[in-house]
């Protein structure tokens, strides 16, 4: 196995003399190279930061066990093996660091570049990269580029974190040779308990990993339970259909649902439906649905979009009022100059309902 940080190739013995490692000044390569450290000497436990997506970020403390099992679980779902691995999302999150776990659970070689828009912009054409993980925006701009695109088609596996994509990428993925698998999970659960093939026979559902289990209360909220929780049930605020022990389908998250009227709105349902209903009049717009206070109804549905080769509000309202369900119909189309996504590629849903009350 060799692992190579920032274009400098190691063996797993270099990570045991810390002062050699950690004087490299480049930020991302000082992290990597304190979590080799620490993990080749054994450490049986790592205080990671969550990502702060649904509220403010927290550090939480992950056993190597459970980690372990997460990569262990992941190797046998996909049938890695002797893999070439490309590590570009932030060594610091869970998604970076379980792609170094991965590696050494697999005896896989290793690269790590910092995180770039585009990550595949430095590689050469001819690379023998095989595995990689991104977050969407990444994709996005690897699709911008047709060099880019030629070099994803030499991978054979790629994983994407668990924002939501466009209708336009998902056709996207229809055109490319890797396997695309959208990940669902969390830091708290060492990375991903189930995963969605996108494409090459893509599956209509989440499948949960082996010897992971599932279970959702009386609000539809899901709860995982498996090895890499420590055998506790873990609670989330995701709001989820099972179909069966091993599969569920994603509705959205309980704390942005909109209740309007007594109506239960999920965001990332009526964002999709929305781009849908877009792309088939040819509009162009990055767009997001938030929520204001109500005095009669609690609250009201908000179209929020960019200026990037938007249709005016009033197109868009006489086109969705004979399309969408009248409590789905935005009751307000605002224009912001950008929309807040998290570095990771996520919508930032509470910053954004933050700009659109004090706007509003």
């Amino acid at each position: 196995m060799t692992i190579v940080i920032e274009d400098i190739p190691y063996n797993l013995e270099d990570f045991l003399f810390k002062n050699l490692i950690l004087t490299e000044n480049n930020a991302p390569n000082c992290l990597a190279s304190e979590f080799l450290t620490t993990w080749i000497s054994g450490c049986k436990e790592f205080k990671i930061q969550t990502s702060g997506s649904t509220g403010e970020p927290k550090s939480i403390i992950l056993k190597r066990k459970w980690m372990e099992a997460s990569a262990l679980q992941t190797i046998n779902i996909l049938g890695l093996w002797n893999e070439n691995v490309l590590c570009c999302l932030p060594c610091n999150k869970i998604g970076g660091l379980m792609m170094i776990v991965r590696s050494l659970a697999g005896g896989f070689n290793l690269t790590i570049h910092e995180p770039k828009a585009d990550p595949l912009s430095r590689i050469e054409l001819d690379h023998t990269f095989t595995f990689i993980s991104l977050v969407p925006a990444q994709l996005v701009s690897i699709f911008e580029s047709k060099d880019s695109i030629e070099k994803l088609n030499k991978f054979k596996t790629v994983l994407l974190g668990g924002a939501p994509l466009s209708n336009e990428t998902l056709d996207q993925l229809n055109l490319i040779i890797p396997d695309v698998y959208l990940t669902y999970g969390m830091t708290e659960t060492c990375s991903h308990i189930a995963l969605q093939k996108l494409n090459n026979g893509s599956w209509s559902r989440f499948k949960v990993n082996d010897y992971v289990d599932i279970k959702t209360d009386d609000m539809g909220l899901l709860s995982i339970n498996g090895f890499q929780t420590g055998n506790e049930w873990v609670h989330t605020k995701d709001i989820v259909k099972i179909h069966d022990s091993k599969s569920f389908e994603f509705i959205g998250r309980a704390d942005f649902m909109i209740n309007s009227g007594g109506y239960k709105i999920f965001p990332e349902v009526l964002e999709q439906k929305i781009k849908t209903l877009f792309k088939l009049k040819g509009w162009e717009a990055n767009l997001a649905i938030t929520d204001i206070a109500h005095e009669k109804w609690g609250s009201s549905v908000v179209l929020v979009m960019d200026k990037h080769k938007t249709p005016s509000e009033h197109q868009i309202i006489d086109y969705l009022i004979v399309k969408l369900l009248k409590h789905e119909l935005p009751k307000q189309v605002l224009i912001l100059d950008v929309i807040p996504y998290f570095d990771n590629g996520k919508l930032n849903r509470l910053r954004l309902r933050e700009l659109v009350s004090a706007i509003s």
